[in-house]
């Protein structure tokens, strides 16, 4: 990883410092952005694994003077190992990545054991992880790998908050995204088996309700 693409406020980790929650997959930045100029007093750091929409995001934060905003470049687990200290992570989303839904690629989903293992690791224990997508199949995977070591919580957190890129679009087609928000629960489970490696994300995304099949 580049010093660039690491290059991010050290505070951020410091004892003390403001909850730390993170777009996996942010795209250009329009959820990013607008949830830290909603909560002011949370940091939020974007994770995308192409530069040039890294540097869009980081240039609007600046833009909007958003001293709580910012992304790197990163792809799967790796950043995650890179750059994140064990629970320090407040909120984890992760909306619409890329479904994969080619069987043979099945293997480049981002999430999968590995990940999800990261995700653990570096979320606080009252930490929650918030999936969303919009294809049936991968939620249902989803739901799956997080059967163990997880617990289901309400999606509605009580806080304003600001619709992704993807979401927009499906609500415009009539669709409703699939959404799941857990937290940790118990010792981290062993791998799922499905678990292979972890190749790019496309984006975040959207998930309906947990009730949805």
């Amino acid at each position: 990883m580049s010093d660039k693409a690491a290059s991010f406020p050290a505070a951020w980790l410091e004892a003390g410092a403001p909850p730390l929650e993170i777009d996996f997959g942010c795209h250009r930045g329009a959820f990013l952005v607008g949830m830290a100029a909603l909560h002011p007093s949370c940091n939020f750091l974007g994770i995308e694994r192409q530069a040039l929409r890294v540097a869009k995001c980081c240039s609007k934060a600046t833009r909007l003077g958003l001293a709580n905003a910012w992304a790197v470049q990163g792809e799967g687990p790796d950043p995650l190992r890179q750059l994140l200290p064990d629970g320090s992570v407040s909120v984890f989303h992760v909306s619409f990545p890329d479904p994969w839904p080619k069987r043979r690629h099945a293997a480049r989903r981002l999430v999968n054991g590995k990940f999800l293992a990261e995700v653990r690791r570096v979320l606080r224990p009252d930490g929650v992880l918030r999936l969303m997508t919009d294809d049936e199949p991968y939620f249902r995977e989803m739901r799956e790998l997080t059967v163990e070591g997880w617990m289901e919580i309400p999606w509605d957190d009580g806080r304003e908050g600001v619709p992704t890129a993807f979401e927009i679009t499906f609500r415009q087609m009539g669709k409703s995204p699939f959404r799941r928000a857990l937290t940790p629960q118990g010792p981290v489970p062993a791998p799922h088996p499905s678990a292979g490696d972890v190749r790019p994300a496309r984006e975040l995304g959207n998930f309906p309700e947990s009730e949805n099949p």
